[in-house]
């Protein structure tokens, strides 16, 4: 036994003995041993104004492997920080000066950025002296006189939970590390765009940004809408929380209920647990309902209760959750058309169309390709290690030329297929693939209208592109007998976009 307080500084002599012939440390202890030694020794910082304690604390505790420094006095230990990184200290209460209460406090203080555990080793056994150590930070506490087995224990314990908190640590930084490059990754610089109409869009989406209200996103495929709902998402209060896209168009439509609101085990034939749901997984953040058009109608009305009531309901479950979800939905297709056929219900078109945002087709940016074309010439150099310069002036005029219906998908892997050509240095026309594949039997067709374009137009009556557009339009809704969700099926375009051009060519008003 350790560690009872001597009346007198006299030289004590030290002796030790082993009990039926076992000269070596238990199995346990010679265990500890070798796995300590496949890492690097954990320093202990001893405190004690008794040489002899600290003599007795260092050799027993170097023997179990351990680097033991030692300092007689609370003001040395705290010294010594500056020197020693100690990974545990041993600290005695009853010091004269600074006694072991303040010395433990200051240390705590000085060790912020990290987990210090401290251990006091106080002769008192009294309630009220074991919480005043506790209150000025101590995380463990052994009475003297102390068994050296008792007391190597709540030290490796001590070091199993620094070990937790350092590893903790390392996680908590990594996990900023990603949420920091991923908020990089989708910040607004990173979607891509310098013409007048993404301007209007990046307006849009720094409004969005600011609220925590529903948005729909609009636009054909391929135009950016996740890009866009995860811009909003990352610029917003609830940043560090959860981003959760679903496709709701690619659930099957017997299991999206349970998917989006979770349900009880047993709820169901195959529920053999029970499952949280995408809505709770989003809890605190953002969930981004892409292709919301395709969502049935009777988990529409369930949508529609939970962006009201700010709950769930799993099925089969009889009581609701709670949650604070954003919704951000995305489609391309005209909700308004959907809801007039019967395919969407109109108080929930309303409840999600809080702020709406259009993102335009490609074909309707046409200054945003030169620098969307250097952008991924740079994105597919990194990745591909090439180092390609650009596009040559028959590629350039080749992909402002082209039409681009798959929008800045099809775009972006346009430029990627370019990559299989060895040493490519400029990208040139030949390299692109831009041709669409003709429809079958269209062949003729195409040829005769070709012809009879060319017999009613001359250069001397050629239109300009605005007056064509404007022609096109009226033949449209001559055709549609003015009906607007017609003409722009006739138009091969979003009715939105019927509206506007209506609108600005002064058509039907």
């Amino acid at each position: 036994m350790l560690g009872a307080r001597r009346p007198c500084k006299a030289p004590v002599m030290v002796c030790i003995f082993f009990v039926n012939g076992l000269e070596f440390l238990s199995d346990v202890e010679s265990k500890s041993r070798e796995r300590m030694e496949e890492e690097k020794r954990p320093v202990i910082l001893a405190v004690d104004d008794e040489e002899d304690n600290l003599a007795v604390l260092h050799g027993r505790l170097t023997r179990r492997n351990y680097e033991v420094v030692t300092v007689n006095s609370g003001a040395k230990a705290l010294a010594s920080l500056k020197e020693v990184a100690p990974d545990i200290v041993l600290l005695d209460v009853m010091m004269p000066g600074m006694d072991g209460y303040e010395t433990c406090h200051k240390i705590k203080e000085i060790s912020t950025d990290q987990f210090l555990p401290i251990i006091l080793l106080t002769a008192k056994v009294d309630k009220d002296s074991k919480i005043k150590g506790l209150d000025t930070g101590a995380d463990d506490y052994v009475t003297k006189p102390f068994d050296m087995d008792e007391l190597s224990a709540r030290i490796r314990a001590m070091l199993r939970i620094r070990r937790l908190q350092q590893e903790l640590a390392v996680k908590e930084r990594e996990v900023k590390r990603l949420n920091t490059e991923l908020k990089g990754q989708y910040n607004f610089e990173n979607i891509i765009g310098a013409s007048e109409t993404m301007r209007e869009v990046f307006e849009k989406m720094e409004g969005a940004a600011r609220i925590t209200s529903p948005v729909i996103i609009t636009g054909d495929s391929g135009t950016g809408k996740e890009l866009v709902a995860r811009g909003i998402h990352y610029a917003s209060p609830k940043a560090g929380k959860p981003f959760v896209p679903v496709n709701c168009a690619a659930l099957p439509a017997d299991l999206i209920e349970s998917e989006l609101f979770g349900h009880k085990k047993g709820s169901f034939t195959g529920a053999v647990s029970a499952q949280e749901g995408l809505f709770k997984s989003a809890d605190g953040g953002t969930i981004f309902l892409d292709e919301i058009g395709e969502m049935p109608t009777a988990v529409q009305a369930k949508l529609l209760r939970v962006l009201q009531e700010g709950a769930i309901r799993p099925v089969g479950g009889t009581a609701e959750v709670k949650i604070d979800v954003r919704v951000i939905a995305a489609t391309n297709i005209d909700l308004e058309d959907a809801v007039e056929d019967g395919r969407f219900r109109e108080d929930l078109y309303y409840r999600i169309s809080v702020l709406s945002l259009d993102l335009p087709s490609l074909s309707h940016r046409k200054p945003d390709i030169p620098v969307l074309a250097n952008h991924f010439i740079k994105k597919f150099n990194k990745q591909f290690s090439a180092n390609v310069k650009g596009l040559d002036d028959s590629a350039m005029q080749a992909i402002l030329n082209y039409d681009w219906p798959g929008n800045v998908r099809e775009f972006q892997n346009v430029i990627e297929r370019c990559y299989v050509y060895a040493d490519l240095e400029w990208v040139s026309e030949k390299h692109l693939s831009l041709h669409r594949a003709k429809k079958p039997g269209r062949g003729a067709e195409r040829q005769d209208e070709r012809h009879t374009a060319t017999e009613e137009i001359s250069e001397e009556n050629f239109p300009t592109l605005e007056v064509a557009e404007k022609n096109l339009i009226e033949k449209a809704m001559l055709l549609a007998d003015n009906n607007k969700v017609k003409a722009a099926k006739l138009l091969g375009i979003h009715r939105s976009r019927l509206y506007k051009k209506l609108e600005l060519y002064g058509i039907g008003l």
